[in-house]
């Protein structure tokens, strides 16, 4: 997001300086433990979602530092946690916390996390935003629980993994943008809100298509989790619905049950070839639209500029 927008740089910095001073241990251990993690966040989207539209309100102040910084660590923990129960190697080109310091240590971490997450928020004395970040914090927990219960499940419907993906990553985005709007009216925020929930949708598409077509070098992290895990996503709904009577249970087979790295690389070419990913990335793009079309209730400015090329960005990242 940095290099995306340069105008961001600034106002990131003192996300990050917000993280960092957060996540301050009086513990050397700790302190080191977290020092070792080096640049662990990712791009700042959420972050950056809320002070875009803040800036669009033309009121952009400390508690947006604040809160984004509460976002981005929330987020991050949920990777810390879901690296470990995907056993994936690497995030962001780096070993990841569980292969660097063990389970138990990246179970904790996150956890240290998500309460630092709240003391920041609680720390602005404004009840409604700590009650507004808890309740999504628990719709994140329940959508990767509601993801878990569904894995391997072949009449997973759309509907059901489109209420799955708002749980575990459009709900944060929602929240982000409706935090970004909170100088404006009611209308605003609301509109604010549903273009965070459209971005954060198509976000998550998005990411579902890497995870089967992406480049891992590209893309900076392990690949094929979802396969391997089973987890039930667009490309595969869209795979399953298209096979016909005969071939269905052994096109079950394969991309709800693959046995072995082999079995998994013939999933991926399978929901390639079949058009999965483009179907899936096609339904984002459709989202993308659809939230550009909120920003027109918002001030007219070079950042609702900005917002409409982030949502862009999201259907664009590398493959």
């Amino acid at each position: 997001m940095i290099a995306a927008f340069p105008a961001l740089a600034d106002q990131l910095h003192a996300v990050e300086q917000a993280m960092a001073a957060a996540l301050a241990s009086r513990e050397q251990r700790v302190a080191g433990l977290i020092e070792d993690l080096g640049p662990f966040h990712g791009k700042l989207l959420r972050p950056s979602l809320c002070l875009l539209v803040a800036a669009t309100m033309g009121a952009v102040d400390e508690r947006h530092h604040a809160l984004g910084a509460a976002l981005e660590l929330i987020h991050t923990a949920t990777l810390v946690h879901d690296d470990l129960i995907d056993d994936a190697d690497t995030r962001r080109g780096r070993p990841t916390a569980h292969t660097r310091h063990g389970n138990t240590t990246a179970i904790l971490l996150g956890d240290f996390m998500y309460t630092r997450a709240f003391s920041l928020v609680a720390e602005l004395g404004e009840l409604e935003l700590v009650k507004r970040l808890c309740a999504a914090t628990n719709t994140v927990c329940e959508g990767e629980l509601h993801q878990q219960m569904a894995a391997r499940d072949a009449d997973l419907s759309e509907d059901e993994y489109r209420r799955i993906i708002y749980g575990k990553t459009a709900a944060l985005t929602e929240l982000a943008a409706y935090f970004g709007a909170m100088a404006g009216s009611e209308a605003q925020r609301r509109s604010a809100a549903a273009f965070g929930r459209d971005l954060g949708m198509a976000f998550q598409i998005a990411d579902d298509c890497l995870d089967v077509a992406g480049d891992a070098q590209k893309v900076g992290k392990t690949l094929a989790t979802d396969l391997e895990r089973g987890r039930v996503t667009l490309p595969l709904i869209r795979i399953l619905a298209g096979a016909s009577p005969s071939e269905r249970p052994d096109v079950e087979r394969l991309l709800l049950h693959p046995s072995g790295r082999d079995q998994v690389e013939a999933a991926r070419t399978l929901i390639i070839q079949r058009g999965g990913v483009a179907s899936a990335l096609g339904t984002a793009r459709e989202l993308v639209a659809a939230a550009k079309t909120h920003l027109n209730r918002l001030p007219e400015s070079p950042a609702r500029a900005q917002l409409a090329e982030l949502a862009d960005f999201v259907v664009a990242r590398d493959f």
